[in-house]
Order: structure tokens, then C-alpha cells, then sequence
């Protein structure tokens, strides 16, 4: 009679050969989680953009006073929730409470032209993170350590 299944020899290989891909796995795996996280608070500081776009639509004489006015004016985070332009950042356990977006205009008054750049202070794995940024691209640092750069 011939038996068929696994010997302890082949199941201990096995085990062996899942540990060492596991390992060699586990640090790329851990350091993506790390850059999602980051890419996420850019995602927000991006959302925030769009959000300070609509709220400069409707208040830009309280904004800049005049309408020939031109210079850079600073809407804050909670200005925008409070608009109900944008959602607070939401996560179980990173928090960004502080932020704002800087809003530059230029021109005449026939055609102004507006920049936006965002910068979000967000509390990431118990340390401080600023993420900054603009329409299109995002930086975020820890320290002085750049840990997400959305350009490369």
C-alpha cells in the first residue's frame, strides 16, 4: 500500500522557504504602508486646494477689499471646514489639525490670475509630518528627512 502526502523533510523546506520570503517581504511591505500614509495627507492638502478655490470664488471682496487688489492672502484649515468646503482629515489614528493655503493673486482687475500652495501639519506613527504642496505636486517631511516626494 503506498501512502501519499508530504513528508516532515518536504513541510519543514516549505516553512522554511515561506519564513525567508517573509522576511525579505516584510520591510518593502512596511514602507509602502509608510508612503500611503503620506500620499493620503497630500491627497487632503490637494483637496484643500480645490476647496480654498470655491471659497475664494465666493468671498473675494472679503478677501483682498478691493477689486483691484492684488497679494496673497491665507485661508486657514478650519475656515474651510467650517464652510463646509472640505472634510476634517479622518483617520483611526494619524491627525492633521493644523493647515492652511496660501492664496496669491496677480493681475488686473479684467483678468486675475490666483496660485494656491497648501501646507498641513499632520501627526503620522507619533511623529510630526508637514506635508506642502500645490495644484500638482507634494512634498512631505519628518524632521528634516523628506519621506514622500510625489514628483519622485
Amino acid at each position: 500500500m503506498k501512502n501519499k502526502g508530504f513528508t516532515l523533510v518536504e513541510l519543514i523546506v516549505v516553512i522554511a522557504i515561506m519564513g525567508v520570503l517573509l522576511i525579505v517581504a516584510f520591510p518593502s511591505v512596511t514602507k509602502l504602508q509608510q508612503t500611503n500614509k503620506y500620499k493620503k495627507i497630500a491627497s487632503f492638502g490637494q483637496s484643500m486646494v480645490a476647496s480654498c478655490k470655491l471659497y475664494v470664488d465666493q468671498n473675494q471682496e472679503d478677501l483682498w477689499g478691493s477689486s483691484t487688489a492684488t497679494g496673497t492672502k491665507t485661508v486657514q484649515m478650519s475656515t474651510l471646514i467650517s464652510a463646509n468646503l472640505l472634510k476634517a482629515y479622518t483617520d483611526t489614528k494619524d491627525k492633521c489639525t493644523a493647515g492652511s493655503v496660501a492664496v496669491t493673486r496677480t493681475g488686473s482687475k479684467d483678468k486675475f490670475d490666483y496660485t494656491y500652495s497648501y501646507t498641513v501639519n499632520c501627526t503620522v506613527s507619533s511623529e510630526t509630518a508637514t506635508c506642502k504642496g500645490d495644484e500638482s505636486t507634494s512634498t512631505c517631511t519628518v524632521g528634516s528627512t523628506e519621506v514622500y516626494n510625489s514628483t519622485g
